[in-house]
């Protein structure tokens, strides 16, 4: 790839621990884990919380767009919009 190119931000989900620093997974079952799709992660997430140990606080899916998080889900809290009088 030339000098000074960049490249397109593509969306992927990952699979992440809620527990700090933790890389490494179940045997074959690697984590943090990248994928295309939603449903794949989520597949994934499932399967890893059915097999973590029992102190283990779980795993989650996090989308991200390049390298940077997606905010926040937006509509949770309708509360916080204004009305105008």
């Amino acid at each position: 790839m030339p000098i000074g190119t960049t490249v397109a931000n593509k969306r992927a989900f990952w699979v992440l621990s809620k527990q700090p620093q933790e890389i490494g997974g179940f045997g074959r079952r690697r984590v943090p884990a990248q994928f295309k799709t939603l449903e794949e992660a989520k597949r994934y997430c499932r399967e890893l919380n059915l097999r973590k140990g029992v102190y283990h606080p779980g795993y989650f899916v996090e989308e991200r767009i390049g390298n940077q998080p997606v905010s926040a889900k937006k509509g949770i809290d309708d509360s916080s919009e204004e009305v105008d009088e």
